[in-house]
Parts: C-alpha cells; sequence; structure tokens
C-alpha cells in the first residue's frame, strides 16, 4: 500500500468513529473536511448543494468549506470559485447525471453526492501543477461527500423530532385519567416509550459497533445483535442485496415468520414518508405482533431491508416508525462505510499481493518458483480450498502446480478437454469462469476426486492473444466468491502468464546452451551439468550408472571424399537412430566432432555392454543414402560403469580407453565390461 493510501485508510477511520450525533451538524461536517483535506493533501475542500437546474435555477450553493491555513488568499476566493461553478451549467449538469467532473487544468475535480434528500457536489482542489486523481483518491472523497451528506440528513431529521416531545408529556394526562379504559392506554403508552427509548440507544450503539466490522456480513451480524436485544423485539432481519457479489441475510432465531392462528387481524399497511414502511399486525394468545420494514438504498450496487416484528399490547404510532426511519439513515451510513472500506482494503491486499508476486517473480526465472509465489500470495486475497495451474499439453490439461489439501498433490494429472467441462468453457470463451454452484454447473465436480468443491473460478492464462492454460481456484462452500474475487484472479492471470512465459524463455535458453545446434541433443557442457548429478544420485543411493563412448569409424575420410556436409548428414542421422534406441532417462550427448557419450542410470556393466551392442548393431544395420551414394554408418564403442566415489572425467578416460581398443581391432565393436575395464 503506498504512503498516500495509507493516509486516506487512516483518515477514514478517524471519520467513521466521530460522534455524529453529538454536537451541531456543521460544526462536525467542517471537521470531516478538515481530516479529509489534510489526507489527500489538498489546498481547498468543500461540499455544496445543487439546485433544480432543469429549470433554469441553477443555484449550487457552498454548505461548508474547508482551505488549507498556509492558503488564507485561495481560502478567501473561493466564494468566487463557487460562484463561477453556479454559471457553469457543463458542470452543474454533469454532476446531475451523476458524472466525475473535472477542471480544464485538472486542479479541481467535483464528485455528485446524490444520497436521498441531499443532491449536491464534493469539491477538491490542487493548485500545484499537474495533478493527477487516482481512483484511490476519487473514492476516499466519495466516501468523505456521503459520509457528511448522511450527517446533514440525520441532522435534519433529529431537528423536526419536535412532535416527540409533546408525546413525552402524555402519560402524566393519562396518570390524571381513570378507569379501565385510560389504563389500557397507559399501557400502550408505556410500551411506545420504551421502543421509542430503545430506538434511540440502538442508533447510537450500531453506529459505534458497527465501525469495528471489516465486511458487511459482520456489520449485519452486529446490527442484528444488536436490534434482536431490544425491549419488545421479538425477531429481526438484516438482508443486503448485491449486483456484483453474493446476497447477504442474517436474521436472529431460526425462523421468521410472525406467529398464526385464527385469531389473526387483518394485516395493516402504513406508508409514511422515508425509505418505506411496512406495518403489520397479528395476534396469538391475546399478544400482539407487528412488524416493521425499512427498505435502504446503500449505492447503486447494493440495497438493504432491515425488518423488526415486535410483540407486545402496545401501538406502533407514527413516531416510532419516524424514529426507525432516523435510525435506517445510521445504518445505511455505517453499511456504507464499511462496504467502501473493506472493498479499499480488499483493493490494497490485492495490490499488495501482486506487488511481492511480481517483485519475486521478475527475480526468479524457474517455473516450479513462479507458480508457488503465484499460488502463495492467491491464498492471501482470496479463501480458497485448493488451487491449481494447468498448461495446454496438446489437446489436454497438465497439473503444472497448485495447493491441495490433507497433503494431497495433483501435479502431474492430465485432464481432457471435453465440451461443457470447466476447462473448456475458459479456454474456448477466452473468458473468466464463475460456478457458485459448481457441481450443478459441471458434472465433472461429483467424481470422488474431486467431491469437494463445491465453488470454481477459473481465469485463462494468455500470451500473445493465444491461451496457453489455466489458474482455477475451489472451495469447498457454495457460493464462496464474488465479483471482487473474480477480479483479483484476472489480475494474478495476468501476472501468472508473463512469470510463465519468461521462466519458458528461459528453460529455452538454458537448453540452447546445453544443447547441441547440430544434432539437438546434450553438448559437452549439458552432458556434464546432468551427468554430474546422476552421479551424485549413484553415490548416495547405491545404484548403478553405466558409460558408453562411440565415434564415427572412417569420418574423416568421409568428410574427405564427400565433404563436410556429408559428414553433418551421417552425425544427424547416427543421433536419430542411437536415440531411437535409448530410454528417455538416458543423457546423450555429443562430446565434440564424432564423438558421443551415452549415461545410462541405474544399469549394471553388464546392461551397460547389452545397450551398447544394440546401438552398434543399429548403426550398421542402417542403410544411409546421401547423394545417392549409400552407404552404412559403422562406430567403435567402449563402455564402464560407475565405482564408489567415481568422476565423469574418470569414467569417460576410462570408456574411451576401451573404445580405442575396439577401433585397434578394426572398428564396428563393443569393447570394456568383459571382466575388468
Amino acid at each position: 500500500m503506498s504512503i498516500r493510501s495509507g493516509k486516506l485508510m487512516s483518515s477514514l477511520e478517524k471519520i467513521s468513529s466521530l460522534p455524529i450525533l453529538e454536537g451541531e451538524g456543521m460544526d462536525m461536517a467542517m471537521e470531516i473536511l478538515a481530516l479529509a483535506g489534510r489526507a489527500i493533501s489538498a489546498d481547498c475542500l468543500y461540499i455544496y448543494r445543487i439546485g433544480n437546474i432543469e429549470r433554469g435555477h441553477k443555484n449550487g450553493f457552498p454548505v461548508v468549506k474547508w482551505a488549507s491555513p498556509s492558503l488564507s488568499e485561495i481560502y478567501s476566493g473561493l466564494g468566487k470559485t463557487c460562484e463561477s461553478m453556479e454559471e457553469d451549467s457543463t458542470i452543474l449538469s454533469g454532476l446531475e447525471k451523476g458524472e466525475i467532473v473535472f477542471s480544464q487544468s485538472g486542479s479541481r475535480v467535483s464528485i455528485p453526492v446524490m444520497k436521498d434528500r441531499f443532491r449536491g457536489a464534493i469539491c477538491c482542489e490542487d493548485y500545484s501543477e499537474n495533478r493527477i486523481w487516482s481512483d484511490d483518491e476519487i473514492a476516499f472523497l466519495r466516501i468523505v461527500g456521503h459520509s457528511i451528506a448522511s450527517l446533514f440528513i440525520v441532522h435534519s431529521l433529529i431537528k423536526r423530532d419536535e412532535p416527540l416531545e409533546e408525546d413525552i408529556e402524555k402519560p402524566k394526562q393519562v396518570l390524571s385519567a381513570k378507569g379501565s379504559e385510560n389504563s389500557q392506554a397507559l399501557k400502550k403508552m408505556e410500551y411506545q416509550l420504551i421502543v421509542r427509548d430503545s430506538v434511540m440507544a440502538m442508533i447510537n450503539e450500531i453506529s459505534m459497533l458497527s465501525l469495528k466490522a471489516k465486511t458487511l456480513e459482520e456489520a449485519a451480524g452486529i446490527i442484528i445483535t444488536e436490534v434482536s436485544e431490544k425491549p419488545g423485539v421479538y425477531r429481526c432481519r438484516l438482508s443486503i442485496s448485491r449486483k456484483r457479489n453474493t446476497d447477504i441475510e442474517v436474521s436472529s432465531g431460526e425462523g421468521f415468520d410472525v406467529p398464526f392462528n385464527e385469531g389473526q387481524i387483518e394485516d395493516r399497511a402504513v406508508e409514511l414518508s422515508g425509505p418505506g414502511y411496512l406495518l403489520s399486525r397479528h395476534l396469538k394468545d391475546g399478544a400482539a405482533y407487528r412488524r416493521l420494514c425499512i427498505s435502504m438504498e446503500l449505492d447503486s450496487d447494493s440495497t438493504g431491508m432491515l425488518e423488526v416484528i415486535f410483540d407486545g399490547s402496545g401501538e406502533l404510532d407514527g413516531s416510532v416508525s419516524y424514529l426507525f426511519g432516523v435510525a435506517s439513515h445510521f445504518l445505511k451510513l455505517a453499511l456504507y462505510r464499511v462496504k467502501y472500506l473493506s472493498e479499499i482494503e480488499r483493493t490494497r491486499k490485492v495490490s499488495q499481493s501482486l506487488r511481492r508476486a511480481t517483485e519475486i517473480i521478475t527475480k526468479s526465472l524457474r517455473m516450479e518458483r513462479t507458480i508457488k509465489v503465484i499460488v502463495e500470495e492467491l491464498g492471501k486475497v482470496i479463501p480458497f480450498y485448493s488451487a491449481s495451474l494447468e498448461l495446454l499439453d496438446g489437446d489436454e490439461l497438465v497439473i503444472v502446480g497448485g495447493k491441495w489439501p490433507d497433503q494431497l498433490d495433483f501435479t502431474g494429472r492430465h485432464f481432457t478437454i471435453e465440451e461443457n467441462s470447466p476447462g473448456y468453457d475458459v479456454l474456448h470463451r477466452s473468458e473468466a469462469i464463475l460456478s457458485k454452484q459448481a457441481q450443478k454447473d459441471y458434472p465433472q465436480f461429483n467424481i470422488p476426486d474431486f467431491h469437494f468443491i463445491k465453488s470454481w473460478m477459473g481465469v485463462p492464462l494468455i500470451i500473445k492473444e493465444k491461451p496457453i492454460g489455466i489458474i482455477a481456484v475451489d472451495s469447498d462452500r457454495e457460493n464462496a466468491f464474488d465479483g471482487l474475487h473474480l477480479e483479483a484472479l484476472r489480475a494474478f492471470a495476468d501476472i501468472a502468464s508473463i512469470g510463465i512465459n519468461n521462466s519458458r524463455l528461459h528453460e529455452e535458453v538454458e537448453q540452447q546452451a546445453i544443447r547441441d545446434y547440430l544434432t539437438g541433443i546434450y553438448n559437452r557442457r549439458g552432458l556434464f551439468e546432468l551427468g554430474e548429478g546422476e552421479l551424485k544420485k549413484a553415490k548416495r543411493y547405491h545404484t548403478d550408472t553405466g558409460l558408453i563412448m562411440f565415434d564415427i569409424d572412417n569420418f574423416k575420410k568421409l568428410n574427405d571424399r564427400h565433404g563436410h556436409l556429408a559428414g553433418d548428414f551421417v552425425l544427424k542421422v547416427a543421433t536419430k537412430i542411437c536415440g531411437a534406441e535409448l530410454r528417455s532417462a538416458d543423457i546423450f550427448a555429443r562430446y565434440g566432432g564424432d564423438e558421443f557419450v551415452v549415461i545410462l542410470p541405474m544399469t549394471d556393466l553388464a546392461k551397460t555392454r547389452e545397450a551398447a551392442k544394440r546401438l552398434c548393431n543399429a548403426l550398421c544395420s542402417s542403410a544411409v543414402e546421401y547423394n545417392e551414394t549409400r552407404f552404412n554408418i559403422r562406430a567403435s564403442f567402449g563402455v564402464t560403469s560407475y565405482r564408489y566415489d567415481d568422476t565423469l572425467e574418470g569414467m569417460i578416460k576410462r570408456a574411451d580407453r576401451s573404445l580405442y581398443i575396439s577401433k585397434n581391432a578394426g572398428g564396428n565393436r563393443v569393447s570394456g565390461g568383459e571382466i575388468n575395464d
């Protein structure tokens, strides 16, 4: 996280902790702007309302303003700045449409704040040259603007609470009355006062406690816990519906239905001013149950609904509903803060992990290290159960690395890319796939090996606009991932693609350095790098290792008679013939000129000699034609085997001596390995 982002997060935490119910609204708004202005290093920061410009009334006017103490002259000219903005219909029209507006010089950014009854904008000015407003700064200013708007809304609602002052005197009047009817009225009034008092207490408690939450799920749980403990509350539920992410629902108790029986009183709906309330009453065993619903539009992405069922003999009048309307604004503010703070925190974690992964990958060009780093950093931002990187291998996907539970390891496993499989959808659509119910979407996840996969995400790894594989994560829970998780996986896929491609290129360069340019087999450098590793294994595990050395008979005469191109042709053909006879584990190298060396792991001296005879017979029995001239390739062979504490150079010298025994005996034969080489 950058220093600037750290200051913004710290400032938001301070703003969130302010007791917004205390003091004057303007003073609190000024304090919020001061905190924000210093955090964002602004010269001037102000919030103002926008009037109805559609009818030609361009009456934008400042509500509260802050300027850096060192810029008193600019502060004094702020009124003129606002006046010029009032005259600029383009700016006001853009803000009315919900657009972010930048000044031509870039020194000022204006962000619309359209929240319930507040329609306005927050403006930030920086008089330094070439100020570029980052996405984090825009998001920060938007949160500050909504916080101040909510502050004004709540204080305006509280000021309208004057009728409630008169209602408090009603119990005194009722106390002086006589008769059972007045006694019943007193009980109802006491019930209303208890509920109203608990609502007011709840406003403060929820505002403070919910700020401790790091996610919307945590905030919703805190809110429901607080509401459910209030007097008169039978059940409560908070639902948050989100377009991009998984919906949230938290409730108190196992069931949320209102008690029902034959004595039910007909439902009664009451619509009041505010976010929309619905009251209904049910009767059971002489007790009344009333349901209060408060809708809350958190932002364009999320809407919420708080539902509370009250029990008791009293009635819920308009004042109680009104107080819950006030509470809803606090709830919206708290949830709004938590939502954006949590998203900023998630973005920060993703950025940190991506930066760490990028730094390590650029330093290490090994494929295994690249994959390990990607998976480790991915696990810090996405709560996966297992993860894997799969690369294309012909018509299949092969797992090249990942992380699995219970010490399982699926590395090396191949999958056919079948139609309607997750791999097929990702690769053939070349797009990210998010499956919240994986076993319903893909039958492949119902097989025993993958029965734990309930949610799945996959993103293609793309190099030069072509897919080379996929990166996938899964969970043992349905609906475990959301849109933000998918965006994070996309970002990691980009880094992984670059890292894997760099590793491949590095491996190709390394292979070129240890491969013979003419024949394609290992050169002398590759022979010693790989061969010495095999001898270390033989020493550690006390295993046999054989070595064959051979060269082409009469190779100099062939070059002199037919030319060097013919000699090159023979070397390539001889390499191809011998390669077909050798195992994939054998190390086949061109030692120099027409000399070749073969290292055979896990092979004793007798079997090494047999392998050399097969190579000798395969060469001499193959007819070769070059420029309409046919001839057979003959070679002289020498063999040896590993002795404890042997060196590769020592083994080559012994095999070379045996090779010259074969050559002096007329060639086309194998020497060494009979008794003592």
